[in-house]
């Protein structure tokens, strides 16, 4: 194959140029070629570095993706045994507050047990919320209220040396979220800000109304039309550099030492706001400080936030018969027991294969079967479609301690369950619930 130097000399020698003119022309020529070549390969090379920069980025995400569905996994089954210990705990102190007169320093104690109960299911379901495993709990919130409670937990617990300051508009507008989830993001920005002040400094936390207009822009996020609610974490710290200040959202992203940081900080942060609905903006300068901004929708009819439940003054009570399938010892005791405290007759079974001989037995004697949703060997699943063979009117509660979102009619009705019974549970919830099930339509045996 003739080169392509080759073809040029070939052509230049057809015109018939003198020999002092054939080389000029040849030497311009074959330095235009070597300028191509280089050009060319300047261009291969780019590209080659764009392609193994993009192989890179998608296999970073991809990495990162793994973690987290590992997380996801890692969580999830924590969950589940936690809950199942966090069950007989949070029921047996609510129990326990039955039998013993109120505004004693048992029924305290017993209250005490409770409420501590409470607040570590809260941390399980705020890490199924995280990993994407539960659907956060929406309710009008106030974001003081938050606030200060992030802010309580967090003067226990900074450095000294840091000074509190907080700024709230009033009237403060409500804004649709779940509380716990809020707090916990609030926290983890407060624990940032004061690694960020080792000498100390100061520490805001301000909210005040913001509206965009279609047109306003968060950290290259457009802001859509609308009435929100901002609050403002602000310190006096050592600030972000400018060049990492687009990965800090990122997962396991962080400038701690190892064993000193997760880097989860912050994604769990922008994973809450934008679970919300919201937006989050980051605006730091070197040795002057940080500020983080969030920006949650206000909500469309003001109601009140946080409002305290009404006290039920009578828990209902039943007489039916109840089966009750569950592979652990704990929440099948429990169940039993709580049921029986509220009048009605349990039958347990610690497995699938053993309810389903139960009820086989004696099919017209059970009311209502409350099932688990993970057993080892027949799930409960698999459980009801082989109990409504037997039975196809049985009346079903699906319970379970890996995700709430298992209760949304979506979730539960095609697997024909009747409710879902989120663990862990209170006496009054365990009550409620069963009787709304046993109420909603007449029994046809």
């Amino acid at each position: 194959m003739t080169s392509p130097r080759s073809r040029i000399a070939e052509a230049v020698d057809g015109i018939g140029l003198s020999g002092n003119q054939r080389d000029e022309i040849l030497r311009r020529l074959e330095t235009c070629l070597d300028a191509l070549v280089r050009a060319a390969a300047a261009e291969r090379d780019e590209r080659v570095e764009a392609l193994s920069a993009r192989v890179r980025q998608a296999e970073e995400q991809l990495a990162q993706a793994q973690k987290m569905e590992a997380i996801g996994r890692l969580t999830g089954g924590i969950a589940h045994d936690f809950n199942n210990l966090l069950t007989g705990i949070l029921g047996y102190s609510s129990l326990l507050k039955t039998f013993l007169p109120e505004g004693g320093r048992g029924y305290e104690a017993a209250a005490y047990i409770e409420r501590s109960a409470r607040r570590a299911s809260e941390l399980t379901r705020q890490l199924l919320a995280y990993s994407r495993r539960e659907t956060p709990r929406f309710r009008p919130v106030d974001l003081r209220k938050v606030t200060g409670e992030a802010i309580e937990i967090l003067a226990r617990s900074v450095n000294k040396n840091i000074e509190i300051h907080t700024d709230f508009h009033h009237p403060q507008e409500p804004v649709t979220g779940d509380a716990g989830t809020l707090v916990r993001a609030l926290l983890n920005l407060g624990v940032n800000a004061s690694d960020a002040m080792p000498g100390g400094g100061h520490l805001t936390f301000s909210t005040a109304p913001f509206v965009s207009d279609g047109e306003v822009y968060l950290n290259d996020v457009l802001v859509p039309e609308g009435r929100y609610v901002s609050i403002c974490v602000a310190d006096t710290g050592c600030g972000i550099p400018e060049e990492i200040r687009d990965e800090v959202f990122a997962p396991f992203f962080t400038t701690k030492a190892p064993g000193e940081g997760t880097g989860l900080g912050l994604s769990m942060v922008y994973s809450c706001v934008r679970t919300h609905g919201g937006f989050v903006r980051l605006v730091s300068s070197v040795g002057v400080g940080t500020t983080f901004q969030i920006l949650l929708p206000a909500m469309e009819e003001s109601g009140d936030a946080d409002a305290p439940r009404e006290a039920e003054t009578e828990v209902p009570r039943g007489t039916e018969t109840v089966l009750v399938i569950d592979d652990e010892e704990i929440p099948l005791n429990l169940l039993c027991d709580v049921l029986r405290s509220l009048g009605y007759t349990t039958l347990p079974a610690a497995s699938g294969e053993e309810g389903i001989e139960i009820l086989r037995y004696a099919p017209e004697k059970v009311d209502l079967v409350i099932v688990d949703r993970i057993m080892a060997g027949m799930d409960g699943i698999e459980t009801l479609a082989r109990l409504r063979a037997i039975r196809t009117t049985l009346r079903t509660i699906l319970c379970s301690g890996t995700s709430e979102a298992e209760r949304t009619p979506s979730a539960a009705v095609p697997h024909g369950f009747d409710d879902f019974l989120q663990k862990p549970y209170e006496r009054e919830t365990l009550a409620r619930k069963v009787r709304s099930v046993l109420d909603a339509r007449p029994s046809n045996n």
